[in-house]
């Protein structure tokens, strides 16, 4: 990385998994603070978040 000009980052928000699902997010609030983000970029969610809390 020292000697690449142009470095490839991406925000791990903006990893997707298969089939364009939100997928996981550690950050507090996971999948829905992911989902947040990604709409205030301009980004159309248009599936429900991959992984919500299971209700025992």
């Amino acid at each position: 990385m020292a000697t690449n000009p142009i470095p490839l980052i991406i925000p791990c928000h903006r990893v997707l998994a298969a089939g364009g699902k939100i997928g996981g997010f550690s950050a507090p609030g996971g999948s829905m603070s992911k989902a947040r983000m990604l709409e205030l970029e301009g980004v159309a969610i248009t599936v429900a978040p991959a992984q919500q809390g299971f209700d025992f």
